[in-house]
């Protein structure tokens, strides 16, 4: 009996130290993981408040800046530092024919490009704002991340540029 329980508490010691190795980071870990998710759940949290489709956002004074294309209208976004609450929107400004053509341009949306950016540096810097541009005709997202790292993402097709 004694043979069966020395390689069971094996396995089981074996069990636990590896599960202990995929734990999540403490609630007040601010890991870059965690603010991607923030970010790509502010885009959302917007998207879904105002009734369009984002295509800039600005991590500023612990919270997200979301412009949100609505129509012909830009409305500004204002969300928590969680990405799950809207705090204030301005839909005072018309949208810019620029960003409009840029918008209907891309395929991929703000939160993949913010994804697909935050994949490209599993190191860890975090998202600091992400914006639509056109690059001779080309939609382009944008991402700035923490420390100054550009990460420029295919509008069309999300690949990393």
């Amino acid at each position: 009996m004694a043979s069966i329980r020395t390689p069971a508490a094996a396995v089981l010691l074996a069990a636990a130290l590896a599960l202990a190795g995929c734990t999540s980071a403490p609630a007040g870990d601010a890991s870059a993981s965690a603010t991607d998710r923030e970010a790509v759940r502010a885009v959302t949290t917007a998207e879904s408040s105002a009734g369009g489709r984002a295509f800039e956002l600005e991590s500023e004074d612990d919270e997200w800046q979301v412009h949100v294309a609505v129509g012909d209208r830009e409305v500004e976004v204002r969300v928590s530092a969680d990405g799950g609450q809207v705090l204030a929107s301005d839909d005072s400004d018309g949208l810019d024919a620029d960003d409009r053509t840029a918008l209907d341009a891309a395929t991929t949306t703000l939160a993949d490009a913010v994804r697909i950016a935050a994949s490209q540096n599993p190191g860890g810097a975090r998202i600091e704002e992400a914006q639509l541009e056109s690059d001779n005709g080309v939609a382009v997202w944008q991402v700035d991340l923490e420390g100054g790292a550009n990460v420029s993402v295919s509008g069309a097709d999300g690949s990393v540029r």
